[in-house]
């Protein structure tokens, strides 16, 4: 996939619609990527690692309670 570089005004109607055409044509994989990338970037900037470990330890409780199931 090429990179191209766009400038745009601030109230140009035609980066809104660049934007989902770029989205769109991303495959789900490169999505979840970008995903995780915003949600460490998250978790760092704004000191969230001790919520996360706590919620990754339920996380784990309750999947290893589904298994059981």
């Amino acid at each position: 996939m090429n990179k191209v570089i766009k400038v745009y005004k601030l109230n140009d109607r035609t980066q809104y619609e660049d934007e989902i055409e770029y989205w769109k044509d991303i495959d789900p994989e490169e999505k979840l990527s970008i995903l995780q990338d915003l949600r460490e970037q998250y978790i760092y900037f704004f000191k969230k690692q001790k919520l996360y470990n706590e919620s990754r330890k339920r996380l784990r409780r309750f999947y290893k309670i589904t298994q059981l199931l």
